[in-house]
């Protein structure tokens, strides 16, 4: 087969290092560590290395509470603020 005709194939990996684990989630390296230890997210060993399963994150990541954030107050435009400091 010729090197023009075959194209690169995307890989979803299976199993990523803590670090990678922990951008993959927005939290800490240490987060990761007590995620592993309370059997949260499954991790495995490999020559040494702690790897953790990617579909554990993303069992983990829907097992989280839905955020309930209240709605920012609306503002004054700056023109409208500004103008009230300058009375005041």
């Amino acid at each position: 087969m010729r090197a023009s005709t075959v194209t690169r194939m995307e890989v979803e990996p299976i199993l990523v290092s803590v670090p990678q684990a922990a951008q993959m989630i927005g939290r800490c390296v240490a987060t990761i560590y007590g995620l592993i230890g309370s059997r949260s997210i499954r991790a495995v060993k490999s020559d040494g290395r702690t790897l953790v399963e990617v579909a554990s994150l993303h069992e983990y990541a829907k097992s989280l509470p839905e955020a309930k954030v209240a709605p920012r107050p609306r503002r004054k435009p700056q023109h409208l603020r500004q103008s009230e400091t300058t009375t005041a």
